[in-house]
């Protein structure tokens, strides 16, 4: 019978992802506002623009700010 491989040893435990990417989603969607505040001006900006941009869905944005005077 041949000897059996060792078994590997497991990663050190790394916080999930998306808890990891939650963590930087505020400062996400900061950035994405002032791109778009810069490009557009605040009243032409969406709120909708700024999720997309972000990479997040509207209701996301609203989870971190309550609204786009918040986000300004």
């Amino acid at each position: 019978m041949a000897p059996r491989a060792p078994t590997p040893t497991p990663a050190p435990a790394e916080p999930p992802r998306r808890s990891r990417r939650k963590q930087a989603r505020p400062g996400e969607l900061l950035d994405a506002a002032l791109q778009l505040f810069v490009e557009k001006g605040f009243a032409a900006t969406r709120v909708e623009e700024v999720a997309a941009r972000a990479g997040v869905s509207k209701g996301t944005l609203f989870l971190y700010f309550p609204s786009k005077e918040d986000l300004f």
